[in-house]
């Protein structure tokens, strides 16, 4: 009943927004109409601020109604290409008591949703539409992807008040109309500063009834696929989003300066996601999801409030088909999930030429080895930085940018020095091995891509870096072991 009431006045809040932009509005014509009677003066002066805001007002206002929602990237699936997807919709738009949504898109995000192309400020639906994002389908089971998308179902059913959805379209309906009002000037600011106290107003009540929604909607996502399933996939969800960030960022971008992209994306994710060691680092995100700060103008609640309300409920059986990979409900999977990540790129990440994983791993970090070989050498050869070694200049080839505190001694001094002087060398030879062909970076899904280097060369190389980075250098060893592999001439 509480929700209900707070439902009824974050709609009346809603209603009452046009008619504060029109009172706004009307109260600056009259009062132009008054100065004009009496002081043209004053009524230019006045023009000159009123006719911009009130144009801004009205503006903001009917924005609303001409904006039906910007198509969003993603590759649009219909019931014929995918009736399994669609079928599993409509089952839990029914079993939800809503009708299911016009279309379906599969999106590149870790992310779930359905949007209403509105009217009349949100209170007339004229389309519904699904999103779903391709990494949930690579991850997720199939008793979690019911869970996840009865949830979004369930914002708009029927058996929840309809209030209650009129507040969370009405509320995305204000933040629109609230961008389009800005502008210099102390009265202008007034201005925006009373809608801007009227949205918090609303944001505040409608920010509760939204939050009780997701609870509400978490509650039918474990009715229709189990509190295990339905608990489980917001710790999914979680995990799937760290897991995605850290794909993108230290894989899928390896072979980025070399002008290269892997040509396999899902597949890519996929593998990361199989792997045990990488499995075992995403069970301690599933154990504790990470929560943002949460406000009161916020709709969702914290995920471990989420987690917390459903644990509360009456446990919900599990569904006995739940368990194989969410990824099974499409036809052609593999073909499908590409699609869909590779659409999700940006024009300049499609501008890279692709390459198989393994290919593109030793590309890229032969590239980037080499660039940092070139910033350690500034401008010398392999040759020439040996040769400083032995001439006793080893703090040459030191990082400049790192130094040992001013309070150690001259030992500590000498030991800082040998530990820089040997880190940078290896960088310096790395890229030197690998053009000589007995070197070559391997991926790994479960840790950074592993430099192997041929015998002889693997076994003998740590010592000899050692013993050319030693405080007493002998660069000897290093320099056979180079030329031995073709990496320098040999002496004659």
């Amino acid at each position: 009943m509480r929700t209900s009431w707070r439902a009824l006045v974050a709609v009346a809040l809603l209603a009452g927004f046009p008619v504060l932009v029109f009172l706004v509005v009307g109260g600056l014509a009259v009062t132009e109409y008054y100065f004009f009677q009496h002081s043209g003066l004053l009524a230019i002066k006045l023009a000159i601020v009123a006719v911009p805001v009130s144009f801004a007002l009205l503006k903001a206002l009917f924005a609303i109604e001409r904006t039906r929602g910007a198509d969003l990237p993603g590759v649009p699936v219909t019931p014929d290409a995918q009736p399994a997807l669609w079928a599993l919709v409509r089952e839990l738009a029914d079993a939800v008591g809503t009708r299911p949504p016009d279309a379906i898109t599969l999106i590149s995000e870790v992310n779930a949703g359905v949007r209403e192309r509105t009217g009349w400020l949100g209170l007339r639906v004229r389309r519904r539409e699904m999103f779903i994002g391709a990494q949930l389908l690579a991850g997720l089971r199939h008793d979690q992807l019911r869970a996840l998308l009865g949830h979004e179902l369930a914002h708009y059913t029927n058996r929840d008040t309809r209030l209650a959805g009129l507040t969370y379209r009405g509320r995305r309906s204000i933040e629109k109309a609230l961008t389009g009002l800005g502008g210099d000037g102390w009265f202008q600011g007034l201005i925006r500063k009373l809608f801007v106290w009227y949205a918090k107003l609303y944001f505040s009540v409608s920010a509760a009834v939204c939050r009780r929604q997701e609870l509400a909607a978490d509650a039918a996502s474990a009715r229709l696929a189990g509190t295990a399933a339905a608990t489980s996939a917001l710790r999914e969800v979680a995990a799937l989003d760290v897991a995605w960030t850290f794909y993108l960022d230290c894989y899928v971008s390896l072979g980025w300066d070399a002008g290269y992209l892997p040509d396999r994306l899902a597949a890519g994710f996929r593998s990361l996601l199989a792997d045990d060691e990488r499995s075992g680092e995403l069970d301690e995100v599933r154990r504790n999801p990470p929560d943002r700060e949460t406000s009161r103008y916020d709709t969702h609640p914290a995920t471990a409030d989420r987690i917390a309300a459903l644990e509360a409920l009456p446990p919900a059986p599990v569904r006995p088909d739940g368990a194989h990979p969410a990824s099974e409900i499409l036809r052609d999977p593999a073909a499908t999930l590409e699609a869909v990540m590779t659409d999700g790129l940006s024009p300049a990440a499609k501008a890279k030429r692709r390459l198989d994983w393994d290919t593109l791993v030793d590309v890229g970090l032969r590239h980037n080895s080499a660039r940092f070989a070139a910033d350690v050498l500034a401008g010398r050869t392999l040759t020439e930085a040996l040769d400083l070694l032995d001439a006793g200049r080893g703090a040459e080839l030191a990082d400049p940018e790192s130094k040992a505190p001013s309070s150690a001694g001259p030992r500590a001094q000498r030991e800082f020095l040998v530990t820089s002087v040997r880190k940078r060398l290896s960088v310096v030879v790395t890229p030197a091995l690998v053009e000589a062909g007995v070197a070559r970076w391997k991926l790994s899904w479960s840790g950074p891509a592993e430099l192997v280097v041929d015998e002889p060369h693997a076994g003998e190389l740590p010592a000899a870096l050692d013993a050319a980075a030693a405080a007493d250098p002998d660069t000897a060893p290093l320099r056979r072991l180079l030329a031995t592999a073709g990496a320098l001439p040999v002496p004659s």
